[in-house]
């Protein structure tokens, strides 16, 4: 089966070069609009894109974390799990109770749920409009700078990196695992896992061998997993917002 959406959807490329050509303030609220009517936990609607105009500090963030695209894109926004939103106009009393509800692991959860889907369907609509994204995870290892430059107050936590503009090369289309590697029915199925992978790890050789790269799927995994990462300060990071995870 087969439409616009389904194609516009299957044909998703992550772009990290683009052109100087600049993104309006219009395509950005039509982007962000239609990220914004999607589902949410309990329509709270804990999400909010902080956009970072300043060249200089997205110069700065680039250099901390290693991504140039976040430099280079013509609009770049920091993807925040934000319920202090929900605490506006309510009494002292009842802000106090609620704050003690918003501070939850199941809360933090829902907002990060939230902000995926929101940043999916941010992503669907830019590519719809000749636009190409990215999203980053990579960019929270720069959280410190946007305690310090972005003033986010408590219960407002950033989540994730998103730099979009015009597309400055074509990178094609990232193979991803036959549909074995995603849909079970009725438990979970160990041996039929494997075996997706299996048939994964040779499309991805393949594909990293137009590359010039002798790796396969796992091998990258084994790589990227066993790295040394330094991610104490990031597992303080929500206490530090105001989420007790209880």
């Amino acid at each position: 089966m087969s439409n616009t959406t389904i194609d516009l959807l299957n044909n998703h490329k992550s772009i990290r070069a683009f052109t100087d050509q600049p993104v309006s303030d219009e395509i950005v609220k039509t982007i962000l609009t239609a990220a914004s009517a999607g589902p949410n936990i309990n329509n709270y609607q804990p999400v909010t894109f902080v956009e970072i105009t300043d060249q200089a500090l997205k110069a700065e963030i680039t250099a901390q974390v290693g991504m140039a695209y976040i430099e280079s894109a013509m609009r770049y926004f920091v993807v925040t799990v934000d319920f202090n939103k929900d605490l506006i106009g309510l009494t002292p009393e009842v802000r106090k109770q609620a704050e003690e509800v918003l501070s939850s692991y199941a809360m933090l959860e829902g907002g990060i749920i939230s902000a995926g889907i929101a940043l999916g369907r941010a992503q669907v609509a830019a590519e719809s409009l000749g636009l190409g994204s990215v999203t980053m995870a990579g960019a929270l290892r720069a959280f410190e700078l946007y305690e310090e430059k972005l003033q986010l107050p408590k219960l407002v936590k950033a989540v994730m990196g998103f730099s979009i503009g015009f597309p400055a090369q074509e990178p094609g289309i990232k193979p991803k695992l036959p549909i074995d590697g995603t849909w079970m029915k009725d438990r979970y199925k160990q041996n039929q896992m494997v075996e997706a992978i299996s048939v994964y790890d040779e499309t991805m050789v393949k594909y990293y061998a137009d590359r010039g790269v002798d790796s396969s799927w796992t091998q990258n995994n084994a790589k990227m997993l066993t790295r040394k990462q330094d991610n104490k300060k990031l597992g303080k990071y929500p206490q530090l917002k105001g989420f007790s995870l209880k």
